[in-house]
């Protein structure tokens, strides 16, 4: 490979590394076979997951670029194989690699690394189900968002119904002059 194209491939994925909307899943899929493989590959682009085999080296180079203190931490995990995969949304690469997993009955060692997620790094069996379950901050916002805004409108009829009653009872009331 030219050294030109090697410096555009640190960059692409430098600058994708530090995409913050982004989530990585860092896998292993040297030792499955083309059907396997394949079936990742499309199951990927149905969940709207990119996955791109990268050399360690240039992932390497990558990252040290980057300067980002969690990214550094994972410099020592890049060993033998590693495939990136990545999504905005961070449930989906954990559903896929679990029912993968599942489907092919295949050891999960064999295939994960590890996850950034969010600036948190996940390793590890346990990790990848949590990061199925876990809701990300968008997910989270949104349902504050919404409850915030059910709170609003609940207490907003209910300051109509004071208004109300407090109009209806100053219609109503008995002047001091007619007793």
């Amino acid at each position: 490979m030219k050294k030109n194209n090697k410096k555009k491939i640190i960059l692409y994925f430098r600058d994708l590394l530090l995409n913050q909307s982004l989530n990585f899943y860092f896998i292993n899929i040297k030792g499955l076979n083309a059907s396997q493989q394949s079936y990742l590959r499309k199951q990927s682009n149905k969940n709207k997951i990119k996955i791109k085999v990268v050399t360690n080296t240039l992932l390497k180079k990558s990252i040290e670029l980057t300067n980002n203190s969690n990214l550094l931490d994972i410099i020592p995990f890049i060993i033998k194989n590693t495939t990136l995969m990545w999504s905005q949304f961070n449930k989906a690469p954990a559903e896929l690699l679990l029912k993968f997993i599942k489907k092919e009955k295949l050891s999960l060692k064999q295939i994960f690394k590890l996850a950034l997620s969010e600036n948190n790094l996940y390793f590890g069996e346990k990790s990848l189900k949590y990061l199925r379950n876990v809701k990300s901050k968008k997910e989270l916002l949104t349902i504050l968002i919404k409850n915030i805004k059910i709170l609003i409108s609940k207490n907003f009829l209910f300051l109509n119904k004071i208004s109300i009653l407090i109009f209806i009872l100053k219609l109503n009331k008995v002047s001091p002059n007619e007793n």
